[in-house]
């Protein structure tokens, strides 16, 4: 009985200090309706200045906010967040393929490398006679370590196979110690996601100007395959004549067998 007791007479403690406080604010908050509505009252005119004023303010951000908004929406027909989005939502595969594409807009000739035995190098690019290796980390929420930065460092310092430098690239972030494993030295770049799409807006943009094809431009899952309807996807050819080179194929396959030249 006296355990049982104990607990609701605490709960009318509480109860009652709660009324209190609010008996002790009421008064408050009419006295400030109360004056709020005399100055009103007696500066009629300087309400109506004022209320205009707010006015104009609250239409201005709004203008502002829409024409923001609209720039952020780059030459790619896409947000940011749309782009990180887009990248982030691709297989390990597309996105290595994807950020190859992304280099050949900017100039480079490159190699899609990825696979089980890649020694931590996805992509090979080439430009101006220098070789640059590249790493391809497709995280939705995971982070890049410094021991995954350091192991991509042996690839590019390997004395057998160097590189002018190295791109570390990852839709996720870099955790706080990986970058300082890469600070200081300007044989690798680290680009997260935010640095990511702003790499992607500068290649997009650059085939747009140029006036490339727009299949050229579009992302990958937009394109349809004109048998079966089905997704287009950016593959390497394993064996054949055409080993190494990209192409569209089609997500049905084998029961769809259509490919198309990536170029």
């Amino acid at each position: 009985m006296y355990n049982n007791y104990m607990p609701r007479r605490r709960r009318r403690r509480k109860d009652t200090f709660e009324d209190l406080l609010l008996d002790f604010i009421k008064p408050f908050v009419a006295i400030l309706v109360l004056g709020l509505g005399g100055w009103i009252w007696t500066h009629q005119q300087q309400a109506e200045l004022y209320g205009i004023i707010g006015l104009v303010v609250i239409v201005v951000a709004v203008v502002l906010y829409f024409v923001l908004r609209k720039r952020r929406h780059t030459v790619t027909g896409f947000s940011d967040e749309e782009i990180l989005y887009m990248l982030k939502g691709m297989s390990p595969q597309q996105f290595e393929s994807k950020v190859a594409d992304m280099f050949e807009m900017l100039g480079y000739k490159t190699e899609v490398t990825g696979g089980a035995n890649d020694g931590g190098v996805d992509v090979i690019a080439r430009k101006d006679g220098r070789k640059y290796y590249i790493q391809c980390k497709k995280f939705i929420t995971r982070e890049v370590t410094p021991h995954d930065v350091r192991d991509f460092l042996g690839a590019i310092t390997n004395v057998n196979d160097p590189a002018e430098k190295g791109f570390f690239i990852t839709t996720g972030n870099f955790t706080l110690m990986a970058e300082r494993a890469a600070e200081g030295n300007p044989r690798i770049e680290l680009i997260d996601g935010i640095k990511l799409v702003e790499y992607y807006k500068l290649a997009y943009g650059k085939a747009a100007s140029e006036n490339e094809p727009t299949k050229a431009i579009e992302p990958q899952d937009s394109r349809m395959c004109p048998q079966c309807g089905g997704k287009l996807e950016i593959r390497v050819a394993q064996k054949g004549d055409h080993t190494g080179q990209r192409f569209w194929g089609c997500s049905n396959f084998p029961r769809c067998r259509y490919i198309e030249n990536i170029q």
